[in-house]
């Protein structure tokens, strides 16, 4: 698959766009330039950037940008391919998600994107499979499964806080 034709599988026509919760016109163009991928091959692109904190502007106290070990706090809202919505923390009642980078908490995917972001960053993105649930998909043993085999999930992900771990 050309990264053309992967780029509008993933951010346009059939997958549908969304912000933020909010899936909208999935005929909407988006310009293959804003489209940035991890080392790992999750891509991604910023709809709102984030800032570090006036408190540390530089990042010095680890509340800027997450790295190994950091606490982070995210929403999320991870969508199927369908369209359909298979997790939320943006659901009533639901917190947003806490986890300490590294520590295979969360998907390898979300650890990707997460390192990359700052606070208040959103961010749309297409995790392949292998950094999601890979061939074992989120199955019951009678084999009903919420997230089939080998799907790629897409994601809205913001980045509410990090802080670094003490020690």
């Amino acid at each position: 698959e050309s990264p053309k034709d992967l780029t509008r599988r993933v951010f346009g026509g059939g997958f549908g766009l969304f912000t933020g919760s909010q899936i909208v016109n999935a005929a909407d163009v988006v310009d293959a330039s804003s489209i940035r991928t991890t080392k790992g091959g999750v891509k991604y692109r910023i709809l709102k950037e984030g800032a570090c904190p006036t408190a540390d502007p530089l990042g010095l106290a680890g509340s800027c940008t997450p790295t190994q070990g950091s606490f982070c706090i995210v929403d999320y809202t991870g969508f199927l391919p369908s369209g359909a919505v298979f997790d939320s923390t943006e659901s009533k009642g639901r917190k947003p998600l806490a986890f300490k980078l590294g520590e295979k908490q969360v998907i390898v995917g979300i650890e990707q994107l997460v390192s990359q972001m700052k606070p208040g960053e959103e961010v749309q993105a297409l995790i392949p499979a292998e950094l999601a649930y890979g061939e074992k998909g989120v199955c019951t043993e009678d084999k009903d499964c919420l997230i089939p085999p080998n799907t790629d999930l897409k994601y809205f992900v913001r980045l509410v806080r990090t802080a670094a771990a003490a020690g």
